[in-house]
């Protein structure tokens, strides 16, 4: 008599092999998730520190060429003087037809960017500092 052998023959995956994978699905999702929303961070934070920048090399550029920041210290006033018409510089530097800005920003950018600057009263000009 012959006895025929017959493997049991599985497909797929048991329960346990799915939970397991899902596990660490999780757990590499929970180490990288906070990561990212770091690196956005800091990537609106050097945004803003290259808009601070700009800005302060375009108010230095304009105060060198005679244009007059007005009597505000204020930094977000002066800013929007940069930004919206622009500053123009004085006929005694010969700069009197070349106006200073830099393009549109949205409000937030220009409260990120005032975070980096300051103001001194003595050279009437902003300064970027980059903390």
């Amino acid at each position: 008599m012959k006895t025929n052998i017959v493997k049991n023959v599985r497909a797929g995956f048991s329960l346990v092999e799915m939970l397991v994978v899902i596990a660490v699905i999780g757990i590499i999702a929970a180490i990288a998730v906070p990561t990212i929303g770091n690196i956005t961070e800091q990537a609106n934070n050097s945004k803003a520190k290259r808009n601070a920048q700009n800005l302060a090399s375009v108010c230095a550029s304009a105060v060198a060429a005679g244009a007059d920041l007005g009597t505000s210290s204020n930094v977000t006033s002066i800013i929007n003087q940069i930004v919206s018409p622009g500053l123009t510089g004085s006929k005694d530097s010969g700069f009197d037809s070349t106006v200073f800005k830099v393009p549109n920003l949205s409000n937030e950018e220009k409260m990120a960017a005032s975070q980096h600057l300051s103001y001194d009263a003595q050279a009437k000009m902003i300064v970027y500092s980059p903390r």
